[in-house]
């Protein structure tokens, strides 16, 4: 038998010393974990997971039934350790929830956490924007994109153009090629449009957002790439993220 040696070990940071964001993903999401950890730049930003269950296929009474387990999912989160915010990631199921509702539910798991999810955050980077009038484009079937177009609609947003793949589970909607949001922007009707939004994480329009928004001359905005971007605001990150469009290319702009 060996003799094992006690050897004194230093400590430092762990991952995530600038900025810590906490992230809930839906059972069947293949795509939001995957594209938080493209954006994040570097080892001071650490982004951190767990998962709770969704029924298939997607609809008003599967998404509200995600409220229930806010809180338990979010007390997972580092409990031990300092957490700075926590998205909620459904974009879709915020509009249904409501944002207040899902904060108070994931503060009873994480106390004093900030929060935010999908819709809200769109909704501040559309604002962010100045933008009044957008061109949509969802993997949604159309009652779930009227759900989406609703929450904005209550806030001011007006449509120019709103285009649909169609799809109700979340395997589909993470399979569709990302030129299809490409050629789904170029389809739309962009007179008098301030911004475009890509709504739901479960896409691969992260990929596509700067090719859109050279050809279009429009800023875009992406459920996951505002979701992650109102997070690092809410935790006071103020650094540039380049790649991903204006919008993650504005979060040093002293300003702000």
């Amino acid at each position: 038998m060996p003799v094992v040696h006690p050897t004194t070990a230093g400590l430092e940071e762990p991952y995530g010393h600038t900025a810590r964001i906490g992230l809930i993903v839906l059972s069947t999401d293949p795509v939001i974990e995957r594209d938080f950890h493209h954006m994040v730049p570097d080892d001071s930003l650490g982004v951190f997971s767990t998962r709770i269950y969704l029924e298939t296929p997607n609809s008003d009474k599967t998404f509200l039934a995600l409220k229930e387990e806010l809180a338990p999912a979010a007390a997972l989160l580092l409990p031990d350790s300092r957490l700075d915010a926590v998205v909620f990631g459904c974009t879709s199921a915020s509009t249904l929830i409501g944002p207040e509702t899902i904060q108070a539910n994931i503060q009873q798991g994480r106390p004093g956490v900030a929060v935010t999810n999908p819709a809200t955050a769109a909704l501040a980077a559309l604002r962010y924007f100045n933008a009044r009038r957008i061109a949509l484009v969802t993997p949604y079937t159309p009652q779930m994109t009227e759900n989406v177009m609703a929450f904005l609609q209550q806030e001011g947003i007006t449509f120019s153009s709103v285009r649909v793949a169609g799809y109700d589970t979340d395997h589909a909607i993470g399979s569709i090629p990302a030129d299809f949001f490409v050629d789904a922007v170029l389809a739309s009707d962009l007179s008098d449009v301030d911004a475009i939004f890509i709504s739901c994480t479960g896409t691969k329009a992260l990929n596509v957002i700067e090719r859109i928004e050279e050809k279009t001359g429009l800023p875009v905005v992406v459920s996951n790439q505002a979701a992650f971007w109102h997070a690092l605001k809410l935790s006071g990150w103020r650094q540039n993220i380049p790649g991903y469009g204006r919008l993650l290319n504005s979060l040093g702009d002293e300003n702000e």
